[in-house]
């Protein structure tokens, strides 16, 4: 059974399409994705502060 490729046109707000590229570039970003990583790394080690003590210390 041989399966063939069709082409089809879809249209999306700008908008939206601006988001998709935002995030395309972001997951393409190496140290972008490195600093999330650490960042989730460290929420789940528990080095989590609130705003509250953040402010405190600027």
């Amino acid at each position: 059974m041989a399966t063939t490729k069709q082409s089809r046109l879809v249209s999306i707000q700008k908008s939206d399409l601006d988001s998709l590229e935002a995030t395309i570039e972001t997951l393409e970003n190496e140290y972008v994705m490195d600093q999330l990583e650490r960042s989730e790394q460290d929420i789940q080690k528990g080095k989590v502060r609130n705003v509250g003590e953040f402010l405190k210390e600027l």
